[in-house]
């Protein structure tokens, strides 16, 4: 198969939005990922806090298993009958959930700012861990999860006082650090430019709204049922959508830690040239 070819066959791919044929690519994107991720360990890799990358690389392979598997419906019988179903509102759920992972993934690993990874992951996790905490005060203290909670911030809170960018910092910036109101230093505005995959606020503000308000997904109950196509063609667009975050962090990974000779190296001529039309499309 010639380049050319090869090019024309990947957009042709793409362009096709019925639901099995996105269904296809979301699966191989995602079992490109699932390889990549473990050249990490095969390859000996190691670094601080790749315990969190893995875990942000596997809720990433998880969501997309998940919707594909949503994609898919599912039967319930009724006087005998199997009738096949959709739920909308669980495929927007977990799309919801995949892009805030792809955010927290992007914003800790692959984008580069005026502080330091370790001092992004510290807050993050302390505003992680202080949250948890607060929603056990009807247990008690020595209660073994909470105790536990509260050693692994005692110990983040250690780590963060040892960073040279904190002991050099104001006392309003430390404070910030020590009791931090959100997750990331930087606005989601900010960290959707930099990622560069378009305006992803658009999407995650459409997913939110249908998961939040109950009258909306009692709504799609009605459309519930399939006719004909149904609501694939809403599934084909978050299976895209999903295809792109895989393929962006992909090729973020194989680049940021090297390993561009493992499983990355394997990949169909296909799947690469898809993965180079889908970083084409989220640089507009």
């Amino acid at each position: 198969m010639t380049k050319q070819s090869t090019k024309i066959k990947a957009l042709l791919s793409l362009n096709d939005m019925s639901l099995k044929n996105q269904r296809d690519i979301l699966i191989d994107l995602n079992s490109l990922l699932s390889n990549c991720t473990q050249d990490l360990f095969d390859f000996e890799l190691k670094f601080e806090d790749a315990g969190l990358l893995e875990k942000l690389l596997i809720q990433i392979i998880k969501h997309n298993s998940s919707l594909i598997d949503l994609s898919k419906g599912f039967t319930i019988k009724i006087r005998d009958k199997d009738l096949l179903m959709d739920d909308m509102t669980a495929i927007y759920s977990v799309a919801r959930l995949q892009i805030e992972t792809f955010v927290n993934l992007s914003y800790l690993f692959f984008i580069d700012f005026e502080v330091s990874q370790q001092l992004k992951v510290c807050v993050y996790k302390i505003q992680g861990l202080n949250q948890q905490i607060s929603l056990t005060s009807n247990h008690p203290k020595d209660f073994e999860p909470i105790a536990k909670m509260r050693n692994e911030l005692a110990g983040e809170l250690n780590r963060l006082r040892n960073l040279e960018e904190f002991k050099t910092a104001s006392r309003k910036q430390k404070n910030k650090y020590i009791k931090p109101r959100y997750a990331r230093l930087k606005k989601p505005e900010e960290i959707y430019s930099m990622i560069k995959i378009g305006d992803l606020s658009r999407t995650h503000s459409l997913y939110s709204n249908h998961i939040h308000s109950e009258y909306i997904s009692i709504r799609q109950l009605n459309s519930s049922i399939r006719k004909a196509d149904g609501n694939s063609s809403y599934y084909s667009t978050v299976l895209l959508l999903c295809s792109r975050i895989t393929s962006l962090v992909i090729t973020n990974l194989v680049s940021k830690y090297k390993i561009e000779n493992g499983s990355f190296k394997n990949k169909t001529v296909v799947l690469g040239e898809i993965i180079q039309v889908l970083k084409r499309m989220y640089e507009k």
